[in-house]
């Protein structure tokens, strides 16, 4: 039963420009973002149109250099309107027109990608990005870190874009990958990019998001950031280490204008400690809120780049071997409610077969807060194997043994 989809734009490479003669017109409008110097990196950027009154998330796929890059650190910028801007590795070998529901799509330019883009197309890790129109962005690594770009990858940018107005505007965005050569790379660098499928914030009231993540191996953090939406009035993450002692990693109060906590030389992280996150909400309108791409709906992540990088570890996968199709089925969720484990398993059997994607996410938040929280570590075992597994009767015995006959 492979109900859990992988979750959790706009691209094109900008050459360094070729110096005209004395004679030649000189362009008086600055760039948004002046790109690396020649050998030192690349820059993709993108400009589109955003008709009145509308609220999407455009995208354009791009071909990575014939040779690779190893990108150090990013630089983000772009114009007024958007809530995120951000650049994606993908599993393509050649730019898709079909994506993952089956649909054709018209790759060759910008496209609307409003569904969400984790949901349409494959991509594997972060890459670079930010949700401050002109300040931090997601990674600056010491000088012999770097992650890794395969040559001719294909890459995918994805912003995310509201125009309140009454006209059409023209955003523009660009982001500078700095790069570093091979000989100096010693650590191969990741983005941590954890994303809490289960969200629910009643109609009139408060709302909790909670997720833990387990670390199995040592990495060293260089930096942390929350991911939120306007009902988001409080984040914080903490350190959990193998003995159970807490540590406060990052706070922050604010949905914009995110602030990036950063460690110079790095914070190290035992292997077997858990990171956990958490959102606290405030709704004022009349309707119930679930996780979701759009400023209608919301969103609980924690964002931070490390080394040395694992996929599994980026996405918060349970599986090594299949780090994509398990993202965020390493995790621990905590219910709020009485009810056992197995009640909360039996809860989710009883969810329409033929459910909608989002229809499911909705009925299994509901069975998850309806939990006991010390029940946590059962239930999540147990929705972990149920959504990842072909079979889950006979492949998920040992969970669904643990969860019915636990103290």
């Amino acid at each position: 039963m492979r109900r859990f989809n992988t979750f959790v734009g706009m691209v094109a490479l900008v050459g360094a420009a070729a110096c005209g003669e004395e004679s030649s017109p000189v362009d008086p409008t600055p760039p948004l973002l002046e790109p690396p110097a020649e050998g030192k990196g690349i820059q993709v950027s993108m400009v589109t149109t955003v008709e009145a009154g509308t609220e999407v998330e455009h995208c354009q796929f791009v071909r990575a250099p014939a040779e690779g890059i190893n990108v150090n650190r990013d630089e983000v910028k772009y114009s007024g309107g958007s809530h995120h801007v951000l650049l994606y590795n993908t599993e393509y070998t050649e730019i898709p027109t079909v994506d993952e529901q089956g649909d054709a799509v018209d790759t060759s330019g910008v496209f609307d990608c409003s569904d969400g883009v984790n949901f349409r197309w494959r991509l594997t890790s972060l890459l670079a990005g930010s949700q401050n129109a002109d300040g931090d962005s997601s990674i600056s690594f010491p000088d012999n870190v770097a992650i890794k770009v395969k040559p001719n990858a294909i890459l995918l940018m994805n912003a995310h874009y509201i125009n309140a107005s009454g006209e059409p505007v023209q955003p523009e965005a660009a982001i500078n990958l700095h790069s570093i050569p091979d000989e100096q790379v010693e650590h191969e660098g990741g983005l941590l990019f954890w994303y809490n499928p289960f969200i629910k914030v009643a109609a009139k009231g408060d709302g909790l998001a909670q997720m833990t993540c387990p670390l199995p191996s040592d990495i060293t953090l260089e930096n942390a950031q929350s991911h939120m939406h306007k009902r988001g009035m409080g984040y914080e993450a903490s350190l959990i280490a193998p003995d159970g002692t807490r540590e406060k990693l990052y706070e922050n109060s604010t949905w914009e204008a995110v602030p990036v906590e950063r460690w110079e030389g790095g914070f190290p992280v035992k292997a077997g400690s858990q990171i956990e996150f958490k959102c606290d909400y405030q709704n004022t309108e009349d309707r119930t809120i679930w996780q979701g791409p759009r400023t209608s709906d919301e969103m609980c992540m924690f964002i931070g780049s490390y080394w040395p990088a694992q996929d599994h570890i980026n996405l918060c996968s349970s599986d090594p071997e299949n780090a994509l199709e398990t993202q965020s089925m390493a995790a621990q969720w905590e219910g709020f409610g009485e009810a056992t484990c197995g009640d909360t398993l039996g809860c989710l059997q009883k969810i329409e077969q033929d459910a909608s994607f989002d229809e499911f996410l909705q009925g299994a938040t509901d069975c998850i807060f309806a939990s006991a929280p010390e029940e946590g570590p059962y239930v999540s075992a147990g929705i972990s194997c149920l959504l990842t597994h072909a079979d889950p009767i006979n492949e998920c015995s040992a969970e669904l043994q643990a969860c019915l006959n636990h103290d």
